[in-house]
């Protein structure tokens, strides 16, 4: 299958694609911007945050919704502060559910970089602004989506070495008890951002392996596609187009020279469809 280059953004973390039937937006997480691209290639205005941000999502009233590292903010207006007892922590990938609830996570970091075990959490930021803490006990909260009947929830905590499953009650924006849907070696990478097909099949980016696979709902490798990076982030489909974000973070000096395409936006055609996306408040 063939990868082509999308954007040769270079930004040490890109993260967080999204389609929103028009435009593609997606993070530069570490240096606190948002970034508009179409599938040409060609970018849109950017907004900068001016702190981490780990998704954009788009409001149903116009406008986007961001998950930074001091909460849930309206573009530049944090409107719903989440607060940790980690001296360090910022907000992660998010997703909308089919009620307009805004889902993102936590990772909590310690004095050198590295993630605090368990001390992240899963919220559901819902549309009058209220934050719910769904899941505790979190150490590298990251992608996340829903089966096309939105009855089983998908959610990425990296350092579990998969993706787990949980049944989705709508209504309530609940949880029950976790499965493991996908299981991923941990001395060949981790799981890291996800989407779902219109097939029900999961997408993840796989860190590490230079790799974004495709499993079935029940946990058997479908597909692996190769990228000339080591370290993709995420993914996301507008339409048939499968748009993948890349990282260059922790790269050393020699290991960045062999790969100048690192932090970059690839895509390809994978012969499946994506889902239209949520839009919050929608």
């Amino acid at each position: 299958m063939t990868v082509d280059l999308l954007f040769d953004a270079r930004v040490e973390l890109a993260e967080g694609p999204l389609w929103d039937g028009t435009t593609l937006t997606w993070v530069d997480l570490l240096g606190g911007v948002v970034h508009r691209l179409s599938l040409d290639g060609v970018p849109g205005p950017s907004l900068e945050v001016g702190r981490r941000v780990g998704c954009a999502v788009p409001c149903a009233d116009g406008g986007l919704m961001l998950a930074t590292e001091t909460g849930f903010a309206r573009e530049h207006e944090l409107v719903a502060p989440v607060h940790t007892d980690a001296p360090d922590a910022f907000m992660n990938d998010g997703r909308c559910d089919a009620l307009g609830r805004l889902w993102a996570g936590t990772i909590a970091v310690d004095a050198h970089g590295g993630p605090v075990t368990g001390g992240g959490t899963l919220y559901r930021l819902d549309p009058d602004l209220t934050v719910t803490p769904v899941r505790s006990g979190v150490t590298l909260s990251n992608g996340m989506d829903w089966s096309p009947d939105g009855r089983t929830f998908y959610y990425v905590d990296s350092a579990s070495g998969g993706i787990d499953a949980y049944d989705f009650d709508l209504e309530a924006g609940a949880l029950g008890p976790p499965r493991r849907a996908v299981e991923i070696d941990p001395g060949s990478g981790f799981a890291d951002g996800m989407c779902v097909d219109a097939d029900g099949a999961l997408w993840t980016a796989v860190w590490g392996t230079g790799e974004v696979r495709r499993y079935t709902p029940d946990g058997a490798l479908d597909r692996a596609i190769g990228l000339p990076v080591s370290q993709p982030t995420s993914c996301a489909f507008a339409g048939d187009v499968l748009v993948i974000t890349t990282a260059w973070h922790r790269l050393s000096a020699q290991e960045r020279a062999r790969q100048p395409l690192a932090g970059g936006l690839f895509a390809c055609s994978p012969g499946v469809c994506g889902r239209p996306e949520h839009r919050f408040g929608g």
